[in-house]
């Protein structure tokens, strides 16, 4: 693709800025909580995880100058871009996807009824499988695959529509599985006897999970404005920053339901209780027998 030979009436600014302090503020959020999470589970170890290496891969685009008018990027500047999206792009489909896998196999230790279960496997296979087939999708879209970053004389790539189709069905499935993952968890949860707050509480944390559909829905409509083939790398940043609030949401809703005990003990200083099963006073079958004959001498009959 040629730089454009007209200076654009912006000037050299760059659109990346608004994206970049959004999703920086949320993912310090997410790497506090994935912080917690980690402590918890297998503490004083530290370690690595997906966003870490997302966020580094996104930052080195967007210092080579992934955001800015291409009349100011030469050539050789957008390719090595190019190459990062295109690197970037691998992670972040396996990044989504082993974030759903994460939330659907703890909720497949709820005592959920068997077509629950069925529809959880189900979930949890597809997720498998959308990474495996979109970096398939990737590899052989253009002929010779380096026509992903540089211009290539006679290369040959897949048509517009068809790139896009793959790009709503990846979402559409994305939201439903972040839907069902978000509304499993409440339903299981009302319907056990916890203390009110801590349902309200758990209820909260698990529909943060909303925020990956919310963010599949916006990919969705950029997806539509969107054309690889003609779109400039200022063009391309909205979606990036979309896929990365995706990212950045199901591995926040992955790692929250372990926020439940820190919760606890600060809510605990603040004079609340802490959370307790909710006793019920059970009759056996004798007491209900003697009952029973109580009311028959009661009643005369």
């Amino acid at each position: 693709m040629e730089t454009s030979q007209q200076p654009p009436a912006g000037g050299d600014t760059s659109n990346a800025t608004p994206g970049l302090v959004g999703v920086s503020c949320l993912l310090a959020i997410v790497i506090i909580v994935y912080g917690v999470r980690m402590y918890t589970r297998i503490r004083p170890v530290f370690k690595l995880g997906a966003p870490d290496y997302l966020v580094s891969a996104a930052l080195v685009t967007i210092s080579l100058g992934f955001g800015r008018p291409e009349y100011y990027l030469v050539p050789g500047t957008m390719v090595q871009i190019r190459k990062h999206l295109y690197a970037l792009g691998f992670l972040g489909f396996w990044a989504s996807s082993l974030a759903r896998m994460s939330i659907g196999f703890m909720l497949l230790r709820f005592e959920a009824s068997k077509t629950w279960r069925v529809v959880l496997k189900i979930l949890i296979f597809t997720q498998l499988c959308l990474p495996i087939s979109l970096d398939v999708i990737a590899l052989i879209q253009c002929r010779p695959i380096r026509a992903m970053w540089e211009y290539v004389p006679d290369a040959v790539c897949w048509s517009l529509p068809r790139t896009q189709s793959y790009t709503y069905i990846y979402s559409a499935i994305g939201m439903l599985s972040d839907i069902v993952f978000a509304a499993i968890p409440i339903y299981f949860v009302w319907s056990l006897h916890r203390p009110v707050l801590e349902r309200i509480l758990i209820s909260t944390l698990m529909a943060l999970g909303l925020l990956a559909a919310t963010a599949e829905a916006c990919i969705i409509y950029h997806a539509y404005l969107w054309n690889p083939r003609e779109s400039t790398i200022r063009d391309w940043m909205p979606l990036f920053w979309w896929y990365r609030v995706e990212e950045i949401g199901l591995i926040f809703a992955a790692c929250t339901p372990f926020l439940k005990p820190l919760v606890e003990r600060v809510l605990g200083r603040f004079g609340t209780s802490r959370f307790r099963f909710v006793t019920m006073e059970l009759d056996s079958i004798q007491s209900s027998q003697v009952t029973k004959q109580e009311v028959v001498v009661m009643t005369g009959s």
